[in-house]
């Protein structure tokens, strides 16, 4: 082969259409490590050890709230944090919080309120009736469902899903108490910013049969009262003994 025919490696090469893609995707590409969005109000990015794009955007009253696009993808990140963006600026027009909430998030919060309360007072509260109240009917039938979505019929089905759980209708009394705790955890939800008071959440029923006390205790009825309670104390007396005496006794035996 003559030396004309001869190409040397280091001869740069004419770029050709054909060639040309190729040659630019071996170029190396810049990543932008911010992108911004809309104005400057949604910031997406990305963290050195993940994978998944991050974004940051603008609230209403000026501060900012972080969350996760859960994409890997450039363009699926920035339809996802556009979606997060509109979203909560559509709920703040509502007078809703920027992000919702489910029932069991609420009430974790207000449970853990009224546990506060308890511990700091002596003696059995009202707040112990409200977390009851709370545990064993509203978290149980409203668990994944979102205050600010129910409706009068949510609630008329949940009082009668209560009443076959309970076997029985509740008192006007008992009634008072649900909806008291109902309405604590409302006024939870509110002082939190989860859900704006201009949301008519519907109420639950207070109207109820007035509970009726007992009647006296009839003649046959205090005669064994009187009886039980006569050999109840004398039972009572021995058991003490038992247990006191040989305790006393040692301790006279030591000290002598």
């Amino acid at each position: 082969m003559s030396r004309q025919q001869r190409t040397p490696k280091n001869t740069p090469q004419h770029l050709t259409p054909q060639n040309t893609a190729q040659v630019l995707a071996l170029l190396p590409t810049a990543n932008p490590q911010h992108i911004h969005l809309r104005d400057g109000e949604v910031v997406l990015y990305r963290r050195s050890r993940s994978l998944l794009y991050q974004c940051r955007y603008k609230l209403a009253d000026g501060t900012w709230y972080r969350q996760t696009t859960g994409k890997a993808s450039i363009e699926h990140a920035v339809a996802v944090a556009c979606d997060l963006y509109d979203e909560a600026k559509y709920r703040q027009r509502l007078g809703l919080a920027h992000q919702t909430h489910t029932f069991a998030q609420i009430a974790a919060v207000t449970l853990a309120e009224l546990r506060v309360k308890i511990d700091a007072s002596t003696g059995r509260t009202a707040y112990s009736d409200y977390v009851g109240c709370i545990e064993k009917y509203f978290l149980p039938y409203f668990k994944d469902k979102r205050l600010e979505e129910l409706t009068h019929t949510d609630i008329v089905e949940f009082e009668l899903w209560r009443d076959r759980q309970m076997r029985r209708r509740p008192k006007a009394s008992a009634l008072m108490n649900y909806a008291s705790a109902w309405n604590k955890l409302l006024s939870v939800a509110v002082s939190r910013g989860y859900i704006s008071e201009r949301v008519p959440v519907p109420k639950l029923t207070t109207k109820g049969e007035k509970g009726t006390t007992r009647p006296a205790f009839s003649e046959e009825e205090i005669t064994q009262l009187l009886a039980f309670m006569e050999t109840w104390q004398h039972e009572a007396c021995e058991q003490w003994k038992k247990k006191c005496v040989p305790c006393c006794v040692t301790t006279l035996k030591c000290c002598c």
